[in-house]
């Protein structure tokens, strides 16, 4: 499949590193306060601690794969104006939205399998009776298996196996982009009708003209 070009028209086509990393905290500010209360609520006894394991776990994958799929892009992306789409610049579906973040849901799926597993074991009385969540946390660690450190350390070598391949490559396209064949790109260029650079597209200059003018003045907005 053909990709976007680098560049068009004196403007970059690829989102930045920064563009993507303000569109990352923008999406954890706004999903802030619902954390805040699935840990309130995880706080107050066990039998609920452990009947908002999966919930409050799965709530998250389930908004950034329909955000995904739906609009190209998380509330945070949608903001800083950038868009994820299929190499050619047209829109993703379903599947692309999934496979984008199936290695994080494979991870969360194996931390809310021991959640329950550890919860399962811990004295009710005293986790309710424990005075805050770091309490309650060094409750858990005891019970955890052995094998869940490698599990962690896995997990943080995959998040820095990102940074580095995104900061790496021209496109600014993380590990999670080559699975999933995806790029991610400017608002400006993903709402473009017709793309002009492409090889299959026969393109006067009046037509050329117009799209770099179009591309300035979204730029603009």
């Amino acid at each position: 499949m053909e990709f976007l070009p680098i560049n068009y028209a004196g403007e970059r086509v690829y989102a930045s590193f920064w563009k993507r990393f303000c569109a990352l905290w923008a999406d954890t500010f706004i999903a802030m306060p619902l954390v805040f209360f699935f840990m309130w609520l995880r706080g107050l006894d066990k039998t609920l601690a452990m009947a908002m394991v999966i919930p409050s776990t799965a709530f998250f994958a389930v908004y950034t794969v329909y955000f995904n799929a739906c609009y190209g892009g998380t509330l945070g992306k949608l903001a800083v104006r950038i868009r994820i789409t299929k190499p050619d610049g047209s829109k993703i579906g379903w599947y692309e939205a999934f496979m984008r973040s199936a290695v994080d849901i494979a991870f969360t799926a194996v931390i809310v399998g021991v959640e329950i597993w550890i919860l399962a074991r811990v004295n009710g009385e005293d986790y309710s009776n424990a005075s805050g969540i770091f309490e309650q946390r060094r409750l858990l660690r005891p019970l955890m298996p052995s094998w869940f450190s490698t599990v962690r350390t896995t997990r943080q070598v995959w998040i820095w196996s990102e940074l580095i391949v995104l900061l790496l490559n021209k496109r600014k396209r993380a590990l999670h982009d080559f699975i999933a064949g995806t790029i991610v790109i400017r608002k400006e260029f993903a709402d473009m009708p017709v793309r002009p650079w492409s090889s299959d597209t026969a393109v006067d200059t009046d037509w050329a003209n117009a799209s770099r003018r179009f591309v300035r003045n979204e730029s603009d907005d």
